[in-house]
């Protein structure tokens, strides 16, 4: 399989010790296009998976591959189609911004001019305005964070990965990271591999999400399928008595019930249903304001994933 047609990134069978603690335990996963969420509780072994990802950690078993290649047997190859953002501070002290952006330019092959002006493009579209030139170490977090983003992917890497990325951001430095990695993985194709502890990240931008717990993948699917509820069912938004307008689904044979202030949950109907809800929302006179599919909390999603991979040990109790 070359390079340009395999998945992003393959982790078989994959097992990592540090002395007699088992951190990753026969992990297997796939990342593939798009935005990738790993997620689970402190300790869960995200870094370790990460640091496995890039070849950095000696492996007891197991395989990784990124676009096809072994990151231990070829990493001058990965490292040219990867860029990372790690949880620790990594810029350089004494350097200013796009002089380390551009000296990250530089470590990838590019020619001085090209540096400097790839440095300056990307921290452009980073939005970095004039601090560009300040030293990294008299930046704000938000905007080292912005610098390091900008070196990772100032090659112009297939696949972006970051550790805890909006760590220690305000929520509008926040939302602007997170529309950057919308903007890089569907308008650019760059495939986004996120580690996090931030489940409202993972589900404002996400389209995939791996779940890890105790050093092994407990759950791992799109973000739509793990969040379908087991029955499809509508919420209705609206305002008005809610209360009369359920019992009024209800007489006609859909089992609705109030959900809160301003929604009504029931299940799906049919065409001829759909008309029925108008009618009683008439009938009653409520005001609707959305009609739209449910789904489960990314977060319950979680919780049920981390209580039944706590199960076993609380047996052996």
């Amino acid at each position: 399989m070359q390079a340009s047609d395999a998945a992003p990134v393959v982790v078989d069978g994959v097992v990592k010790r540090y002395g007699r603690r088992t951190v990753l335990d026969q992990v297997s996963l796939v990342v593939p296009p798009g935005i990738t969420g790993l997620v689970g509780p402190n300790g869960a072994g995200k870094s370790t998976l990460v640091r496995a990802i890039l070849g950095l950690v000696r492996l007891a078993a197991g395989s990784v591959r990124v676009c096809g290649l072994d990151p231990v047997a070829d990493p001058r190859q990965v490292r040219q189609l990867v860029g990372v953002v790690p949880e620790d501070e990594c810029t350089v002290p004494g350097l200013a911004a796009v002089e380390m952006v551009r000296y990250a330019a530089r470590l990838s092959g590019f020619p001085a001019t090209e540096a400097l002006r790839r440095a300056h493009e990307v921290l452009d579209w980073c939005d970095a305005g004039q601090e560009r030139y300040r030293p990294v170490e008299t930046l704000s977090v938000g905007m080292r964070q912005k610098v390091a983003f900008a070196a990772a992917i100032v090659h112009d890497p297939r696949l972006v990965i970051l550790d805890e990325p909006t760590n220690g951001l305000d929520p509008i430095e926040r939302r602007a990271m997170l529309g950057r990695l919308e903007t890089l993985a569907h308008r650019h194709g760059k495939t986004v591999f996120v580690s996090t502890h931030v489940l409202p990240d993972v589900e404002a931008i996400c389209d995939h999400v791996i779940v890890l717990a105790a050093g092994r993948v407990r759950l791992a699917g799109s973000i739509t399928a793990l969040t379908r509820p087991a029955a499809a069912e509508t919420r209705l938004e609206a305002t008005g008595p809610l209360e009369e307008f359920a019992a009024r689904l209800r007489q006609a044979g859909l089992a609705a019930r109030v959900a809160d202030p301003r929604g009504i949950v029931f299940p799906t109907p049919t065409a001829a249903g759909i008309a029925m809800v108008w009618q009683a929302a008439a009938a009653a006179g409520v005001e609707v304001s959305s009609l739209a599919g449910t789904h489960r909390p990314l977060e319950e999603v979680f919780l049920q994933a981390i209580a039944a991979a706590e199960e076993p040990d609380h047996a052996a109790a």
